[in-house]
């Protein structure tokens, strides 16, 4: 029988190889996901296969019905703009919070940290920079100092997640990503609210456009826009 550390492990495992093959886009056409092809193919059980479905569902990547099964949760277009547009309206104010509530040491940290995504940019490694973005976003949440701020965007972020990850796989985009951040947090660093609301208002803006011109390709096409074949300059899966 396996231990409670043993499973944790096995689920936190399960949890990044399936993310990894929703984001790959590696599955049957109608996006489902079978616990027992899952569990052959990770070598793992079925219990943390589970466990680690239900996490990518409250993640917003997976939908989950008893009897039915799990699969990969759609985007629409619509639904996509809208969360972009929500997005825009409040993460601004994490910035700008951020800037004018944290310490000086703590911003100056910051900003520390974000370089680090400028130098994964640079290798093309589009699930190692989110992985890196998402905590220093984490940090700068935090900085905000506002738990109803924090609960909103708990709610949002789930549903971002793939749609941040065709966004970042297009050709150049880390290095745009990362030097937008840079602004942000230079801002921050500064302690200046303005600024920095600014800044982030401009990041998420220029990523609504993009999401936006990827679902008008795959319009055009006639295909899902979230394919991983619908990112410019990736062959199609």
């Amino acid at each position: 029988m396996e231990s409670h550390s043993e499973l944790l492990s096995a689920k936190e495992f399960a949890v990044k190889h399936i993310r990894a093959i929703i984001h790959s886009g590696d599955l049957d056409e109608d996006g489902k996901l079978s616990i027992g092809a899952l569990s052959e193919q990770l070598g793992v059980s079925r219990t943390p296969i589970r466990d680690a479905l239900w996490q990518l569902a409250g993640e917003g990547l997976v939908t989950v019905s008893p009897r039915v099964g799990a699969f990969v949760r759609r985007v629409t277009p619509a639904e996509a703009k809208d969360i972009y547009r929500i997005k825009v309206a409040i993460e601004p104010l994490m910035a700008g919070w951020a800037a004018e509530r944290a310490t000086p040491a703590r911003r100056t940290a910051y900003r520390e940290k974000v370089q680090e995504l400028v130098e994964i940019a640079h290798t093309d490694d589009v699930e190692k920079y989110i992985g890196c973005l998402e905590e220093r976003r984490a940090i700068l949440l935090d900085m905000a100092e506002s738990a109803p701020l924090a609960e909103t965007l708990s709610v949002i972020d789930g549903r971002v997640r793939l749609l941040r990850f065709r966004n970042l796989s297009q050709p150049g985009q880390l290095s745009i990503s990362a030097g937008q951040h840079v602004t942000v947090a230079d801002a921050v660093a500064d302690g200046d609210g303005e600024a920095a609301t600014e800044a982030m208002r401009l990041h998420v803006l220029d990523a609504l456009r993009r999401v936006m011109r990827l679902a008008e390709r795959a319009e055009t096409a006639g295909e899902y826009w979230l394919s991983p074949g619908r990112v410019p300059g990736r062959a199609p899966a």
